[in-house]
C-alpha cells in the first residue's frame, strides 16, 4: 500500500534514528533529498530557497512526526461522485502549505485560493529529466 506522506515518514525515521544514536543522515540532508534533489532532477525552479525561485513551502511541526503518520483514513471526494479514497492528511503535522508564495493550506483547512486560482503549474510531457550531470552542464556553459 502506498502512502503519499512518505516524506513525513522519512523525516520521522531520520529524527528517530538521530535520537537513538544511530543517525544515517541529518534532517537537513533529508529535507534536501525530498526537495532540492527532486527539483534538480526534474530541472524545475523548485526545491531550493533562492531569490527568484517560486516560493513553494511546507511548514512541519517536528513534534507531530509521530504514530499519527501511520493512521489510515478515507474521505469521500464530492467531485468524483462521492467516491471514497484513502487519505493521509496529517493536518496536525503540516501547519501550512504555500505554492508559488500563496497559502493553499493553513491550520488544517484549504484556503479560498484552492480550486479558484492557479498557484502552481504542470510539467509538460516533453520536459527533459533528469538534470544534466555536472560535466554536461559545464560543457554546455563553455559552448
Amino acid at each position: 500500500m502506498a502512502f503519499y506522506n512518505m516524506g513525513l515518514r522519512l523525516l520521522r525515521h531520520v529524527r528517530d534514528a538521530e535520537k537513538a544514536g544511530t543517525p544515517f543522515m541529518t534532517i537537513e540532508q533529508a529535507v534536501h533529498r525530498l526537495t532540492g534533489e527532486l527539483g534538480d532532477w526534474y530541472r524545475i525552479d523548485a526545491g531550493h530557497l533562492r531569490i527568484g525561485d517560486r516560493a513553494d513551502l511546507v511548514v512541519v511541526d517536528p513534534e507531530r512526526l509521530d504514530s499519527t503518520l501511520d493512521d489510515y483514513a478515507e474521505n469521500r471526494v464530492e467531485q468524483y461522485g462521492g467516491l471514497s479514497r484513502m487519505v493521509n492528511r496529517n493536518d496536525d503535522t503540516v501547519n501550512a502549505v504555500f505554492v508559488g508564495g500563496r497559502a493553499v493550506f493553513l491550520d488544517g483547512e484549504a484556503t479560498d485560493v484552492v480550486g479558484t486560482q492557479r498557484t502552481g503549474r504542470f510539467l509538460r510531457a516533453a520536459h527533459k529529466a533528469p538534470a544534466p550531470t555536472i560535466q554536461e552542464a559545464e560543457m554546455a556553459s563553455v559552448s
